[in-house]
C-alpha cells in the first residue's frame, strides 16, 4: 500500500494519506483543517487558496500490512 504524506497548508503538520482520489475530503488532525482535492489541486476550505499537490507532497512511502503478508501461508507448501 503506498501512503502520501502532505503538509497541512494551515499549520504544516503532516498529514497522512492512505487513498487520494478525485472529491476526497480530509482533515489535518492538529488544526482541523478540512481539505478537498480536486482537478491536481489541494483546497483548504477556511481559505479561497490553492496549493498543487507538488508543493504539499512530503514523500511518498511503501508500506507493508502484516495481515497482507502472512509467514505461515508462504511456507506450508509441501515439497
Amino acid at each position: 500500500m503506498v501512503v502520501k504524506l502532505l503538509k497541512c497548508p494551515s499549520c504544516g503538520e503532516d498529514v497522512v494519506l492512505d487513498d487520494l482520489f478525485e472529491g476526497m475530503e480530509f482533515s489535518c488532525r492538529l488544526c482541523g483543517s478540512v481539505m478537498h482535492y480536486r482537478e491536481g489541486k489541494i483546497l483548504p476550505l477556511d481559505t479561497n487558496e490553492e496549493f498543487e499537490l507538488d508543493e504539499l507532497i512530503e514523500e511518498e512511502e511503501e508500506i507493508f500490512d502484516d495481515e497482507e503478508f502472512e509467514e505461515d501461508e508462504y511456507f506450508e507448501k509441501d515439497f
